[in-house]
């Protein structure tokens, strides 16, 4: 039996959580004891027991949010503890006294930058996991991912050998060695980039790159239920706290469609405004895969796993993404013209036009079937085999 820490160190959501989780079983399943470290324990509950597996809290950083959007993933770093070096220090500390008790054979990292700087020199072979927006390409400087906002080439390396003297600085005060690329933070043993060639954030990734096909929960969840009738059906997820929710769903409610809403932990009040005879709210978490052939839009921020699931079923997306990921995860999509996005930073955000749209031209939901065709040949479950696979490789040094 093998000890296989999974780490969680940055995000905001249980998508990164939820997508580790199926491999986590997986590996259990074979023998091994998989440990968790999570940057949210208090949430756990809603995917897992908490007896099914260890438990620890992930060092993290309080996110500083800079003034500035940031232009590369250098600069996410930013808000993170990698513009001080003294801060730096401590969380590296932290993350090696960690792993020196847990000692794991193998360590996963999901969007965990500071535990993959952290391992570097310990004898224990590292994979990432993840959807590639966290695995950036190994060039220097990284590129830019706001490219629609004006600035230059220098400006981007600059940045970086700001953000890089300050990881050396730390490094050194550690007695670690230096690095001379950031990229080699992210030089592990495997990348496994569970994502789809046409979602993935990065065009200037290596073209020999391997693909593990995208991540998502199916087969567990509630039945959908929709109200009755005749009329077109959409199916809403999103958060609760996006800034513009109740517009869309006044929207929906003033439409003749029937309507699907799942966003968890709604205020009441809202339910109770807008809950009628052609919009229901559901309590429990939907399964996605059951949608297939029952739902003719689905309304999403771009998460990649609820994305990848909706358009696995062959549903055309309304795309309202709330962060810089997601945006990426998005325009991909309409790239691929199985989706719309209502831009984050639009200053009068239309969703009437691109909705009727997707309900009306053919063309999206033939592409989303596309999509969905394509990939159809390999299941979630032969996805998680492959990669455990790998994992027992890589514990047993055949790298």
């Amino acid at each position: 039996m093998s000890r296989i820490l999974l780490a969680w160190e940055l995000g905001d959501n249980l998508g990164h959580f939820s997508a580790i989780i199926p491999l986590a079983y997986e590996l259990r399943k074979r023998g091994h004891e998989p440990v968790l470290c999570l940057r949210d324990l208090s949430r756990v509950a809603t995917l897992v027991k908490e007896a099914e597996f260890p438990l620890l809290q992930a060092p993290v950083w309080p996110e500083t949010p800079s003034t500035t959007p940031p232009l590369t993933y250098a600069e996410i770093l930013l808000s993170f503890g990698f513009n001080d070096a003294e801060a730096l220090r401590s969380m590296i500390n932290a993350w090696r006294n960690l792993l020196i008790l847990t000692t794991p054979d193998l360590m996963i990292f999901d969007h965990s930058p500071t535990a993959l700087l952290a391992s570097t020199e310990l004898p224990f072979p590292r994979a990432l996991i993840g959807t590639g927006f966290f695995s950036p390409p190994r060039i220097s400087p990284f590129p830019a991912m706001r490219w629609w906002l004006q600035h230059s080439h220098q400006q981007i390396v600059e940045s970086e050998a700001r953000i890089l003297a300050t990881v050396n600085i730390a490094l050194t005060r550690h007695g670690m060695k230096t690095l001379n690329h950031l990229y080699e933070i992210f030089n592990v043993e495997e990348d496994f980039l569970c994502t789809y060639p046409a979602f993935d954030p990065y065009p200037q990734r290596d073209k020999n790159s391997q693909y593990w096909r995208g991540k998502y929960l199916v087969g567990n969840g509630a039945e959908p239920i929709w109200p009755s009738g005749n009329s077109k059906r959409v199916f809403v997820y999103l958060d609760k706290n996006y800034n513009d929710l109740e517009r869309v769903l006044q929207k929906l409610a003033e439409s003749s469609l029937r309507i699907l809403v799942y966003a968890p932990s709604l205020f009441q009040q809202l339910v109770t405004r807008y809950q009628s005879e052609t919009m229901f709210f559901a309590t429990e978490r939907i399964d996605l895969g059951k949608l297939a052939g029952l739902c003719d839009v689905g309304i999403c921020h771009a998460n990649h796993g609820t994305t990848s699931a909706l358009l696995m079923a062959g549903i055309p997306l309304l795309l309202l993404p709330i962060q810089l990921e997601h945006f990426l995860t998005a325009v991909n999509i309409q790239k691929m013209g199985a989706g719309l996005v209502v831009h984050p930073e639009a200053p009068a955000k239309d969703y009437v036009l691109p909705l009727n749209r997707l309900l009306n031209e053919p063309e999206f939901a033939i592409n989303a079937q596309k999509f969905a065709a394509k990939y159809a040949q390999e299941s979630q479950q032969e996805q998680i085999s492959k990669i455990a696979d790998r994992c027992e490789e890589l514990i047993t040094r055949k790298i």
